[in-house]
């Protein structure tokens, strides 16, 4: 017989217990042997009750919805079970019990001649359970097992016979597939609650002293995981814990102890590996490294030694942010589990000036102006007025986005399309894919430069077929427009063109080189960002100031308008902005620059304004 032994997790939506707040801190960490130890310590010591007393407990801890007796050697699940039996005082009289149905008792599922019959293990209530007397009686102290050919069954598909693998020669008692979870967890609470105390127990083939032989643990740990955790085991430790023993089953609670403690070892984690900065700017950057384990829990990410953030299982990638400009950083990261941390992965980059941070120029998804054929001329949309040479915003093929789309007539050897002038250019992107024509084609990206006409960028290869590709290219220097040319005839193809972008550098002049994370002033995320109508912009000072400022620029560098302005006592202080120039007028939408600003210190932040 192979035995899988495997790391469970059980998660539900449906599944709940009232597991005391702290009840097993003590526990928290372990593995192995230490675990096995913690866990007694908790649940050791419970309250004793009677052998009597058991009767009346099973109608708190052992009753079935319908609110009979709930025999696990006789109850059918999901169907109809060919008898129940009705609660009493004592249904068992010593007598009949000579067929199914007669009687219940308790049964010492971990039987009574394997410890003596010894107190308190004799009236623990966790595996004296109720059950059908003949059942009972046919299992006997037979250890539990899975039978190869039944000697006999149940009504229930309960089994007797013999051991079906060579790891045990013998009879055994075979529950059915629905229960044999709930045996298992009740033998390896045995197997806790009496750690250490079984010294003259005489044990049996099944378990030496409280421990179970290897025979036995294999097979009840695949039992443990084929029979997950039930909303019936979950009350009943419930009510055991709050009315009778006031001790838990830490199996029920904690389904993973089994593993922790009977499995193999957990490992440590492997470590990430090529942490690198990305989009780097002044004020952020974004971290990425590779994942290379399968079993942790989470990561540590770290600055210069310190931890500062604690990122999800499978993370590999993190915005930082509020950093200062000109300066060096050192990040490392590192994966953890219950075993422990890995080895850190370190990356050392340098933030950008205040002037390099770059943000969107402007957004053209071709939605503000509508067409029906190539034309030639001026097209106005809503990011200013391009220039057409066969091509028209119209929707031809399939828009990536809204619905419309600019499509450039690629049977047109020369057709283009030009930008408005957009200066101080960082980066053009947007999306593109080839309709009709020939198999493949190419286009060309220019650049209008001041006093030597268009230059030549960047020469795109591209093939028929309607997913969007993304293009980008820098385009570091002052400019005035960008062109998109098609290069050769291509037989009726169309390229289709949607959600053009220009990032640029140097957005404002509001001397963000001047930008330091400030020690005494701290400007909170705006909320709600986006906005319509209005946004709260929040600050705290740590000291009284004597001039505080929070301005809005546009993305030009134009002052629009100053929210807030005056002195400031040390304390937390919260600014609406309607979204209105210093003249009360409305802004349009777009991308706006909020500066907090003391004579000492600055921090800024963009919101973005959607009418």
């Amino acid at each position: 017989m192979k035995h899988i032994i495997v790391i469970l997790t059980f998660l539900s939506t449906t599944l709940w217990a009232q597991i005391p707040t702290d009840y097993y801190d003590n526990a928290s960490g372990l593995i192995g042997a230490p675990l096995h130890q913690a866990l007694h310590d908790i649940i050791d010591d419970h309250t004793v009750v009677s052998y009597s007393s058991l009767w009346t407990h099973y109608q708190t801890t052992d009753v079935n919805p319908n609110g009979a007796v709930w025999d696990m050697y006789s109850d059918v699940p999901g169907g109809t079970p060919a008898y129940e039996f009705t609660f009493g005082e004592d249904q068992d009289h010593g007598t009949g019990g000579g067929s199914e149905g007669e009687f219940y008792n308790r049964e010492h599922s971990w039987p009574k001649s394997w410890f003596n019959d010894q107190s308190p293990m004799n009236t623990d209530i966790f595996h004296v359970v109720p059950t059908d007397k003949f059942v009972n009686n046919r299992r006997g102290s037979y250890p539990y097992g899975e039978v190869s050919s039944p000697t006999w069954t149940s009504t229930n598909g309960s089994k007797l016979g013999p051991y079906a693998y060579s790891e045990y020669s013998g009879t055994v008692f075979e529950p059915i597939d629905a229960y044999k979870g709930d045996f298992a967890r009740i033998y390896f609470y045995m197997s806790t609650r009496y750690l250490n105390e079984d010294g003259n127990w005489p044990g049996s083939p099944m378990v030496d002293g409280a421990q179970l032989e290897q025979w036995a643990l294999d097979m009840m740990m695949e039992w443990h995981m084929q029979d997950p955790v039930s909303q019936k085991e979950i009350d009943r430790n419930d009510d055991i814990y709050n009315f009778v023993q006031s001790n838990r089953n830490p199996f029920v609670d904690h389904p993973n102890y089994v593993d922790l403690i009977w499995g193999d070892p957990p490992a440590l984690p492997l470590a990430p590996s090529n942490l690198q900065a990305d989009n780097i700017t002044s004020i952020s950057a974004e971290l990425n490294w590779t994942d290379n384990a399968d079993n942790e829990d989470g990561y540590y990410l770290y600055q210069s030694g310190s931890h500062v953030a604690t990122l999800p299982s499978g993370a590999t990638y993190v915005l930082v942010e509020n950093l200062s400009a000109l300066q060096t950083y050192n990040y490392s990261v590192s994966c953890y589990n219950n075993i422990g941390e890995s080895d850190t992965a370190s990356y050392t980059f340098t933030t950008l000036g205040g002037g390099d941070t770059t943000v969107t120029h402007f957004a053209e998804d071709f939605e503000s102006a509508s067409g029906s054929s190539y034309f030639e001329g001026d097209l106005p949309l809503s990011s200013g007025v391009w220039n057409a040479y066969q091509a028209g915003n119209f929707t031809l093929g399939t828009p990536r986005s809204g619905t419309q789309c600019l499509a450039i007539n690629d049977d047109q050897q020369g057709a283009q399309i030009t930008t408005p002038p957009v200066n101080t250019l960082g980066t053009v992107s947007f999306y593109y894919y080839q309709r009709n024509g020939a198999p493949s084609d190419q286009f060309q990206v220019l650049k209008f430069s001041n006093g030597s006409g268009f230059e030549l960028v960047s020469t795109q290869n591209y093939n028929v077929g309607e997913n969007y590709t993304l293009f980008s290219t820098e385009v570091n220097d002052t400019s005035s427009s960008v062109r998109i040319q098609i290069v050769n005839d291509n037989q009726a193809g169309h390229l289709i063109i949607d959600d053009f972008t220009v990032t640029q550098y140097d957005p404002v002049s509001v001397d963000e080189a001047a930008l330091v994370i400030p020690a005494n002033l701290t400007l909170s995320p705006a909320y709600p960002n986006p906005f319509n109508p209005e946004v709260t912009l929040s600050f705290q000072s740590t000291e009284d100031t004597e001039v505080i400022r929070i301005q809005v620029y546009d993305i030009q560098g134009q002052l629009v308008a100053t929210p807030f302005q005056g002195n400031a006592i040390a304390g937390t202080y919260s600014v609406t902005w309607d979204g209105t120039n210093r003249h009360g007028e409305s802004l349009p939408s777009g991308m706006y620059i909020v500066k907090l600003s003391t004579p000492r210190e600055s921090q800024f932040q963009r919101v973005t304004l959607l009418r």
